[in-house]
């Protein structure tokens, strides 16, 4: 059985063993639809599956990682959003394949002013000589994924170590800080009259409980 997230050449590789076309391919998620069965010979049968995703991902970069490898369908996310995403990572982790790629003599440091100059080069301005924005990022993504920007990986061990401590920390400042409203909430309606009397019944039903336990 064929089976992995989606846009990853599944149909392709089936088709290379098969040496013939049999499977539906395409450049974009989805393309298969349901299972299909290939008899290769000898024996031999595989099963073409349809992409697979995690029902959740609690790591924002994991969602815009897979978005940007072309695994989520273009309908389903916006090209300007994820562009960022691509373009800060990748002048930060590929400086000189972005420098050649998009022919630029200087590379920016932000991933703004990145692709605000690669549209320039790539003929992505609008009326006015405004840049455009969902262009620019419509033809990095598209490069990205066509693999004309080469090698490239968008994740690595260390990185998905460094996030899982983040958003640790970050889990347990937001539990602290729901814990905390939790309790401003039981105490923070009391008036300084009705907290008074509250710590009253209390003391009286400590001492109550005393003289229970003497008896």
């Amino acid at each position: 059985m064929i089976t992995g997230i989606p846009n990853v050449g599944k149909s392709t590789l089936i088709n290379i063993l098969a040496d013939r076309i049999i499977a539906k391919t395409g450049n974009e998620p989805a393309v298969t639809k349901s299972q299909q069965r290939i008899n290769l010979g000898s024996g031999i049968i595989l099963f073409d599956t349809p992409g697979v995703l995690w029902p959740k991902l609690e790591n924002p970069n994991s969602i815009y990682r897979l978005a940007s490898s072309g695994a989520v369908k273009n309908t389903a996310m916006e090209y300007d959003d994820v562009g960022f995403f691509a373009a800060d990572y990748l002048i930060k982790a590929y400086p000189e394949v972005m420098k050649e790629r998009f022919k630029l003599d200087e590379l920016p440091s932000t991933e703004i002013e990145f692709l605000e100059a690669a549209a320039k080069t790539r003929g992505a301005i609008a009326s006015g000589g405004r840049v455009n924005l969902h262009k620019i990022c419509e033809i990095l993504l598209k490069e990205l994924q066509s693999g004309k920007l080469g090698r490239v990986t968008l994740e690595t061990p260390e990185m998905l170590i460094c996030e899982k401590e983040e958003m640790a920390k970050a889990a347990a400042k937001k539990a602290e800080a729901k814990a905390k409203r939790k309790e401003k909430f039981k105490t923070g309606s009391l008036t300084p009259d009705k907290k008074d009397r509250k710590e009253k019944r209390e003391e009286k039903r400590q001492e109550q409980s005393r003289r229970m336990r003497k008896k």
